[in-house]
């Protein structure tokens, strides 16, 4: 009797260990934020949407780099206006300052647009499982809703 509690015991412990309980996957809305905030397309290739982390990565480095071309022709025009005080000189100054203000104001709203983006995906992430479970049910004139835990 003794070695048959010992048999039926070692059974129950090895199916607990072997078990897995499955967790639906979830992502971290502020996790997802922070990442898109920081670098680059990072929240939305955390919440694995490749392609369009892709898209968000050059957008935002395309925008960093002309708004860096404009500050550098900027300083050139200016320190040419400085030497030779031409009226020319100074226009193009302040035409590609405001070019580098403009571009500057884009990505701003790119990487407030991207960070909600990624914010909103990662809350999102598990909705086809959670839309399974819900119905809504038409039948003559009633409404129901039903939900599977």
């Amino acid at each position: 009797m003794r070695k048959f509690q010992m048999l039926f015991w070692l059974l129950v412990f090895s199916t607990c260990i072997f078990a897995k309980e499955e967790i639906p996957a979830t992502k971290k809305p502020l996790k997802a934020a922070a990442y898109s905030f920081i670098v680059p397309g990072g929240g939305q290739f955390y919440n694995q949407k490749y392609i369009k982390s892709g898209f968000i990565f050059a957008l935002e480095s395309s925008l960093l780099g002309i708004s860096i071309h404009h500050q550098l022709r900027s300083d050139h025009y200016y320190e040419k206006y400085k030497s030779t005080e031409n009226e020319d000189y100074y226009n193009k100054y302040l035409d590609y300052y405001y070019k580098k203000q403009n571009d500057l104001w884009w990505l701003g709203t790119v990487i407030f647009l991207s960070t909600i983006d990624a914010f909103v995906d990662a809350h999102l992430f598990d909705f086809e499982k959670t839309k399974d479970r819900i119905h809504l049910k038409f039948e003559e004139n009633t409404l129901s809703l039903s939900y599977r835990f």
